[in-house]
């Protein structure tokens, strides 16, 4: 009896750890991937990528680098570098990602995710970069982008 109330606490000290450690919110992720590309981390990056952009990379690639192969998601930290504020939509097994600021030259911009839920981690599967004539053109709720 002793030894399966052992066995069943450890299981549960083991769930709640793995609990805490993927307890990242898709906004978290979305700031590791920019301190990422940042230090060229381009296999973290890649990692924060859902599988479907991680297999057509290591399947598609040829010669092409990181910053090659996914030029939207490589320039992410450049369209918005000055963040306003951001929406989060959650659910199980996705979430939409809306980050709104202005880019290098002042002018406003907006990134719209899809991050996907695998094993307990938001994986960054589509971006879709807005421009705005004005910061009244802001979105006001997060917003998925539409997959082509």
């Amino acid at each position: 009896m002793k030894k399966l109330l052992i066995f069943s606490l450890l299981g549960f000290i083991a769930s709640c750890t793995n609990m805490v450690e993927n307890n990242i919110s898709p906004y978290q992720q979305y700031k590791k991937f920019l301190t990422s590309l940042k230090v060229k981390d381009y296999e973290d990056a890649l990692h924060m990528l859902s599988p479907d952009n991680q297999a057509r990379f290591h399947k598609d690639k040829a010669d092409e680098s990181f910053n090659d192969f996914f030029p939207f998601f490589s320039s992410v930290g450049s369209v918005v570098v000055k963040e306003v504020r951001y929406y989060e939509n959650n659910k199980a097994e996705k979430s939409c990602l809306t980050i709104s600021g202005y880019n290098k030259e002042g002018d406003p911009t907006s990134l719209n995710f899809e991050l996907l839920n695998i094993d307990g981690y938001w994986k960054l599967n589509y971006v879709h970069m807005a421009y705005h004539e004005t910061k009244n053109e802001f979105p006001n709720k997060a917003t998925c982008p539409v997959i082509p």
